[in-house]
């Protein structure tokens, strides 16, 4: 009895060297194949899994309704599909963006990408002159009935814009928000250009 239960442990300890190279071997395998398939399927070489066709990836959609200034100049997004892998010259395989507009100066905040109609992309986007033509800042920090959502640096919401890391009203928008709900998280934004961009001006 006790022969027999020795020999199934040697046959178990045995087995059980085998499962972990064997193990081993698919999990390298995994890792390697896996990776290499990725690597060609990007470069647009070889073909993907069976089933999958020759790539993973099909195309790559670029969004509308997003509007930014750089250097003065306002843009807006255009709807458009990139095929992925794509071949052609860079600029082909970039999401198009289309000028509508010069800044008579600077832009309220360089390189900032956000949510706005093409009609009022310029006048939210160029830095404004007279600011007290549409928003009030606060004197004096005032609590924000409402929570920011997580991540957003300036929220515009029934009228007041708000400093979300202190969770207290900067100013309150004397033509309404542009949009409620709007808001703005990038960290690099100052209070002004919040104003600019989040106001209905």
């Amino acid at each position: 009895m006790l022969g027999t239960r020795r020999r199934a442990v040697r046959r178990l300890e045995r087995g059980g060297v085998v499962l972990a190279v064997l193990a081993g071997c698919v999990a390298g395998c995994d890792r390697g194949c896996s990776e290499s398939w990725v690597g060609r399927a990007i470069a647009g070489r070889g073909a993907g899994p069976q089933g999958l066709g020759e790539t993973p990836f099909d195309a790559m959609d670029c969004p509308d309704g997003l509007a930014r200034c750089e250097e003065g100049v306002v843009s807006v997004s255009r709807l458009a599909t990139i095929p992925v892998p794509c071949h052609g010259p860079a600029e082909a395989c970039q999401c198009p963006w289309e000028r509508v507009a010069d800044c008579p100066g600077a832009c309220a905040a360089d390189g900032l990408e956000v949510v706005i109609d093409r009609a009022a992309a310029t006048a939210q986007l160029c830095a404004s002159q007279a600011p007290a033509s549409f928003v009030r800042p606060s004197a004096v920090p005032v609590p924000s009935p409402t929570p920011c959502e997580e991540g957003e640096r300036f929220e515009c919401s029934g009228s007041s814009v708000v400093e979300c890391s202190s969770s207290s009203i900067a100013g309150v928008c004397l033509h309404g928000c542009l949009r409620d709900g709007g808001s703005i998280d990038d960290d690099g934004v100052s209070r002004v250009a919040a104003f600019a961009i989040l106001c209905s001006r």
